[in-house]
């Protein structure tokens, strides 16, 4: 392809990408744990995974063991000699842990309100190499009409396969039953010369062959993989996600400066002063008599993006009441943040559970 015409289409992406659009604000909304029956499983145990060569239950036990939220740890992890310690009192191997009974026995003579045990039902790892031919073209015909000189070289690329699937319990203590089950599994599927593409467009430059994943570091990553996946699972957590904002005060009597103080407040709102943008939004509310859905919804942003989801209900609501006919950032508004409210409680319940 000739040179100055991927320089054009590159332009062209970039413009693409950097096109304007609304402005959003980033939301931060506290989201319940998937297995909500480990709210009140604070203390608990890891156990010794059967087949487990890629040391998967030391993952799990190390991100349990980190794991934060709101700069507290969430679990207590019992000691994994201690529990060894135990099944050698009781003259049980680990793979014992698997049954219910036995689990909930051990785990109550450790002080556990839960145990995890599992296996690593397999663990598989292949590489290979190939070659592949590439071309370069060396020189461009001055008219820009095509390539006047190529040159052909080989490359060897090369290929990682990788699977893990484990199957993963935790049973109840007390209850000697089973709350979570499930098998997970992760795959790592790449290609040296297949990394090397980057696409911008309708551009293919070639990057030449990408440093991939050995077997044994594929299969490591993907351990760590399913050991994230997993402890997510179990605890509250921080979702993300960008609100669209509206730009221009709807009503036809408003003076200048009530405008200015609105692009004004939006701009505070861009530089994340949400104090400085809330009083600015405040004061338009009462200038305008409340009359403005506009102001009521992006005061109702600031409100959700500091937290405060019970505030930005109400200011949404007037919003909503406000409107004449649909407006989508409004409509989306009102169906999102009773669905933040219940999980942001039902998080918090899960927090304060013991």
């Amino acid at each position: 392809m000739n040179s100055y015409v991927k320089t054009g289409l590159l332009a062209l992406g970039a413009t693409v990408l950097m096109s304007g659009c609304a402005q959003k604000v980033r939301i931060k909304a506290l989201q319940p744990a998937e297995v909500g029956a480990m709210a009140s499983k604070k203390k608990v145990a890891i156990n010794e995974f059967k087949n487990d060569k890629i040391g998967l239950s030391g993952k799990i036990e190390s991100q349990i063991a980190r794991h934060k939220l709101d700069k507290k740890r969430y679990f207590t992890v019992l000691s994994r000699k201690d529990l060894a310690k135990v099944l050698a009192e009781q003259k049980l191997q680990s793979s014992e842990l698997m049954d219910e009974t036995t689990s909930a026995k051990i785990g109550k003579l450790m002080g556990a309100q839960a145990i995890i045990s599992g296996e690593v039902a397999s663990a598989n790892a292949e590489s290979g190499s190939y070659i592949e031919q590439r071309e370069k073209c060396l020189a461009y015909y001055k008219d820009g009409s095509g390539c006047a000189q190529v040159r052909y070289y080989n490359v060897t690329c090369k290929t990682t396969q990788a699977t893990v699937s484990a199957n993963i319990n935790i049973v109840d203590v007390e209850t000697g039953s089973v709350i979570y089950g499930d098998t997970i599994t992760k795959d790592y599927n790449a290609d040296s010369c297949k990394a090397g593409q980057t696409n911008l467009l309708l551009v293919t430059l070639d990057t030449g062959p990408k440093k991939i994943l050995s077997k044994a570091q594929a299969l490591n990553k993907l351990a760590d993989d399913i050991a994230s996946e997993f402890v997510y699972k179990l605890t509250p957590n921080y979702v993300y996600f960008s609100v669209g904002l509206l730009e221009s005060i709807e009503l036809e009597n408003v003076t200048d400066a009530q405008n200015k103080k609105f692009e004004i407040a939006l701009e505070y709102i861009k530089a994340a002063r949400y104090d400085k943008a809330k009083k600015l939004l405040n004061d338009l509310m009462k200038e305008l008599d409340g009359k403005s859905y506009a102001v009521a919804y992006v005061l109702g942003v600031v409100h959700e993006a500091t937290g405060d989801f019970d505030t930005a209900k109400e200011l949404y609501t007037v919003a909503d009441d406000l409107t004449v006919e649909p407006v989508d950032e409004i409509n989306l508004a009102v169906q999102r943040i009773d669905s933040l409210i219940e999980k942001r409680d039902e998080a918090k319940k899960q927090m304060n559970a013991k």
